[in-house]
C-alpha cells in the first residue's frame, strides 16, 4: 500500500499542477499565506456552491444519474486491439473532467453518443417506459420531467450536428452539439468535436455552458510512437466571462520494458489567486519505493508571482502524506491547510487505483 499510495498520489498531480518559469517576486509571511490560501479556498466554496444551484448542472447530473436513459454506454476504446501498457496510459489520462471538488461531476460522456443514427428521432418519456418516435431524421431528441413528480415532461435535451469516424471497426464520435432546455428556457450547453486519426492519436475540444459559468476542456493523446505516450490537456473555467479556475498539463511517458517507464509531468493549476506548480521527473519504479522530496517538486505562487510556500512529502506509519511548509519552514498537513485541494488529491487516487494496474 505505501508503494500504491506514494505512486498515485504523484501522478494525481499531472491534472493538478505545472512548472512554471515566471520570476518570483517575494516571500510571504505565515499569516500572508494564510490569508491567501484561504480566500482561495472561500472563493472555490462559493462557486462550487453556485454550479450545483444551476439548473443546467442539476438536469445533467439528474439524467445522468436518476433518470433511466434510453441509451446504452459504449467504450471509445476496444481493449481487444490496445497493448496493455498503452490500455493503462489511455484509460490513466482519461481522468478528463474537471472536479473542482468530490461533490462536482460532470457526465459529458451521456452526450457523446457513438452510436448516433440508431437513436435518431424523439424519446419521450411515458411513465414507466420510453416511446420512441422516428422523427425528426438528423436529431436525437429526449423528453422527460424534472423533478421526478413533475406531471409534464418539461425537459428536452437536444443531439444535433453529429460527425464520426470508423476507428478499427468502431464508430468513434468526432463531433456533436446538445442543449438541454426546462421549461422552455434554454440552461445547458456541450460542443464536441475530435480529431481521431487512430486510438494511438487523438485530439478533442468539449465546451459546456449552463447558467454564468462556461468550462472548455481540452486534451492531446500521443501514443503512436513506438514506446512512448504524449499527453496534454488545457481546462479552463469561467463565470461571467472572468476566469476562476484553470488546470494546464504536460505528460511524456516512455517506456523501457512492460515493467517500467520514464515519467515527466509538468502541470500548473489555478485556483483563484493561487498558482500551484508542479514538476515530476522520475523512473516509475523509483516513484514507487524513493523518497517523492527526490523527484517531484510541489509549489504555491500567488497569480501575481509572490511565494506562498512548498508541499513536502512526509512518511509517518507506512503512508507519504502531503504537508505544506510555508516560507518560514514551518509544516502543516494539507488536509488541515487547504482541505479541498487535498480531497482532490485523495479523490483521485480512488480513481488511478482502478486505473494504472488496468490488464
Amino acid at each position: 500500500m505505501k508503494k500504491f499510495n506514494l505512486f498515485a498520489l504523484l501522478m494525481a498531480g499531472m491534472f493538478t499542477f505545472v512548472a512554471c518559469d515566471k520570476d518570483d517576486t517575494e516571500n510571504l509571511s505565515k499569516d500572508e499565506a494564510q490569508q491567501q490560501i484561504t480566500n482561495a479556498e472561500q472563493d472555490l466554496v462559493a462557486k462550487s456552491e453556485e454550479i450545483v444551484a444551476t439548473d443546467g448542472y442539476k438536469i445533467q447530473e439528474y439524467f445522468a444519474t436518476q433518470i433511466s436513459s434510453p441509451f446504452y454506454s459504449k467504450s471509445i476504446v476496444s481493449k481487444s486491439v490496445v497493448p496493455s501498457n498503452f490500455q493503462k496510459a489511455y484509460e490513466l489520462t482519461r481522468k478528463s473532467l474537471l472536479q473542482v471538488n468530490p461533490e462536482i461531476e460532470f457526465y459529458f460522456d451521456n452526450f457523446i453518443i457513438g452510436f448516433f443514427d440508431e437513436v435518431k428521432g424523439t424519446w419521450t418519456w411515458k411513465s414507466p417506459v420510453w416511446i420512441r418516435e422516428t422523427t425528426p431524421t438528423d436529431k436525437v431528441i429526449v423528453k422527460f420531467p424534472y423533478p421526478a413528480n413533475n406531471t409534464t415532461n418539461n425537459v428536452t435535451i437536444t443531439y444535433s450536428d453529429f460527425t464520426s469516424t470508423l476507428v478499427y471497426g468502431e464508430n468513434i464520435p468526432t463531433g456533436i452539439k446538445v442543449k438541454i432546455e426546462y421549461n422552455n428556457t434554454q440552461v445547458f450547453t456541450l460542443a464536441y468535436s475530435a480529431t481521431v486519426t487512430n486510438m494511438m492519436k487523438y485530439s478533442l475540444k468539449v465546451d459546456v455552458t449552463f447558467g454564468p459559468f462556461a468550462f472548455s476542456n481540452e486534451e492531446s493523446f500521443d501514443a503512436s510512437v513506438n514506446n512512448k505516450v504524449l499527453y496534454s490537456k488545457n481546462d479552463t473555467f469561467k463565470k461571467d466571462g472572468k476566469l476562476f479556475y484553470s488546470e494546464v498539463a504536460n505528460l511524456t511517458m516512455t517506456f523501457i520494458n512492460d515493467q517500467s517507464a520514464d515519467i515527466l509531468i509538468t502541470a500548473k493549476q489555478v485556483i483563484g489567486n493561487l498558482e500551484f506548480r508542479l514538476k515530476i521527473d522520475g523512473n516509475d519504479n523509483e516513484l514507487e519505493t524513493g523518497n517523492p522530496n527526490d523527484f517531484a517538486s510541489l509549489s504555491v505562487y500567488t497569480t501575481g508571482g509572490d511565494k506562498v510556500g512548498d508541499f513536502v512529502f512526509v512518511e509517518e506509519e507506512g503512508y507519504w502524506v502531503l504537508y505544506f511548509k510555508f516560507t518560514n519552514g514551518e509544516q502543516v498537513k494539507a488536509e488541515t491547510l487547504m482541505p479541498l485541494v487535498s480531497e482532490r488529491f485523495y479523490s483521485f487516487i480512488d480513481d488511478l487505483f482502478s486505473n494504472l494496474y488496468v490488464k
